[in-house]
C-alpha cells in the first residue's frame, strides 16, 4: 500500500501576491474601482494575518508592484 502524497499548504503570501497581480489585471480592463480593487486586497493581508507577518510597508510594497505596469501602460 503505498502511502498518500503530502499536500502542500499554500503559503498566504504567494496567495495574497497571486490576488494582487489578478486585482491589477482586472483593475486594468476596468472591472474594478482602483479603490475596490485595493481595498479588498488591504482587507485580504489583514484577515489573512500578512499586516503582522511582514508589515504595512510590505503589503503596500506588493500592492504597487502589481499595480504598477498597468499604471504605467495608462500613462504611457
Amino acid at each position: 500500500m503505498t502511502a498518500a502524497p503530502a499536500i502542500k499548504k499554500a503559503d498566504l503570501l504567494d496567495c495574497f501576491t497571486a490576488r494582487a497581480d489578478a486585482r491589477a489585471y482586472l483593475w486594468s480592463i476596468g472591472e474594478y474601482e482602483l479603490v475596490e480593487a485595493v481595498d479588498a486586497l488591504q482587507a485580504a493581508a489583514e484577515r489573512d494575518g500578512l499586516i503582522d507577518r511582514i508589515g504595512q510597508d510590505a503589503v503596500q510594497a506588493l500592492l504597487a508592484e502589481a499595480f504598477q505596469p498597468y499604471r504605467e501602460a495608462d500613462n504611457g
